[in-house]
């Protein structure tokens, strides 16, 4: 049973994830501006922040066997505060690229580590509500960013703001250890996992093709590539990594370049820039509260065909070249409640997809969930600056229909799981 204060840490650890998320798209124009960089600048530090997200995503099932819950979120909280306080005193661009490293190593700790631990120990409607405090760190971030630059001139006070928080948070989290060792075995030291051993077995066996005996120690470019192979071998896994890659895709687009191409393309000043992408994030936080008070009632799949409806309906409103301060503000709002169920559900489903699997399968999703959140907004930048900022929201559309394909796919092997 998780306790209550538990369930705060939990909450607390997805706001201290989604805070980041909101402030580069904001601060990116004045940080171009400032270091007189090309738009596709930003890419050296996503690539980076990927890499460093995407090595913590694919390894995390394997560490969270070796050191649980608590210690792999305190120690990636820590390494997220300590990067972007590297942000905040950054003056000249290749420190932000360095920097980025350690963001993204700390940012898919928490990530991977939190799904996992929801999907084995909480139901749907806590999965929603803990992606919707995510929203509430994503929806503060943008707020934080844009008042520093307002009142202070200065992009960097944006970030210390957010990494004294992000630090603040680690000491909470290190106080707070007993509460997770509570629920993983009184300090055993590994993750949770099912009470039946033999399935937690098997399930390294498809991924290092060794028996779990300790004096057994595969060659880590041996685990690479069983792992690897694990791709094409497990039904529906690529696929459901597809899923990923195209919908966090989306929603990076508009979360990173929307103030760009507001500012830019339709003409509108910064604050409301900042305030129109805080209603993205807003919708997002608000649509995971309210789905999550009927999303069981309803089933998983309900919800994400009606978020993809609904988040359809906003991307019209905000493409259209029509009453920029009233249509742009409710499509940004519309697609922020129709992304809201998608990503908490798909991810919620995943241990009925994949059993004994799913911490492997959850760590690959995030892991191309990374790539996805890099290049996609990196490839819709570079054909943007050169065309037109307008194909930013263009850019979003398409990935999310790629990923309303790959999902019918995904639902044919939960409905065989079932049978």
């Amino acid at each position: 049973m998780v306790s209550l204060l538990l369930l705060v840490l939990i909450y607390l650890a997805y706001i201290s994830l989604g805070l980041p998320d909101g402030l580069m798209g904001i601060a990116w124009p004045e940080i171009r501006m400032q270091f007189d960089l090309p738009m596709t600048a930003a890419g050296f530090m996503s690539i980076l922040g990927t890499v460093g997200a995407t090595i913590s995503s694919f390894s995390s099932g394997h560490i969270l066997k070796r050191i649980g819950t608590g210690k792999m979120i305190l120690f990636s909280c820590m390494l997220t505060g300590i990067a972007i306080f590297g942000f905040s005193v950054s003056t000249v661009f290749p420190m932000l690229v360095l920097f980025s490293i350690p963001h993204g190593l700390g940012a898919g700790g928490v990530d991977s580590s939190l799904n996992h631990f929801v999907s084995k120990n909480l139901t749907s409607r806590h999965m929603n509500w803990l992606h919707a405090f995510w929203g509430i760190g994503a929806s503060i971030g943008p707020l934080i960013m844009t008042y520093a630059i307002l009142w202070t001139n200065r992009w960097n006070n944006g970030f210390l703001i957010v990494a004294v928080i992000q630090l603040s948070l680690a000491v909470l989290f290190f106080v707070t250890l007993p509460e997770w060792r509570k629920i993983e075995g009184k300090g055993s030291g590994t993750a949770s996992e099912p009470k039946g051993g033999k399935d937690e077995n098997a399930a390294d066996d498809a991924v290092s093709s060794i028996a779990d005996k300790p004096e057994v120690k595969p060659s880590l470019l041996r685990r690479f590539g069983n792992g690897f192979l694990l791709i094409f071998k497990q039904h529906g896994l690529l696929a459901a990594m597809l899923t990923f890659f195209f919908y966090v895709g989306a929603e990076a687009v508009l979360g990173f370049w929307s103030a760009t191409y507001l500012r830019f393309s339709r003409g509108v000043s910064l604050e409301s820039a900042g305030l129109w992408v805080a209603i993205y994030y807003g919708c997002i936080t608000g649509g995971r509260i309210l789905f999550g008070f009927f999303v069981e009632k309803i089933g998983t799949g309900t919800a994400i065909k009606s978020g993809i409806v609904i988040s359809l309906l906003g991307f019209v409103l905000l493409i259209l070249p029509l009453q920029t301060t009233v249509l742009c503000p409710v499509g940004m709002g519309l697609i922020g409640l129709g992304f809201a169920p998608i990503f908490p559900c798909v991810m919620q489903d995943t241990p009925l997809r994949f059993g004994s699997l799913s911490a492997t399968a959850i760590g690959y999703q995030l892991g191309m969930a990374n790539i996805g959140y890099t290049m996609l907004p990196l490839l819709v930048a570079a054909i943007s600056e050169r065309v037109s900022l307008n194909l930013i929201p263009i850019g979003a559309l398409f990935f999310l229909i790629c990923f309303s394909i790959c999902y019918l796919l995904i639902d044919r092997v939960r409905s065989e799981s079932k049978a």
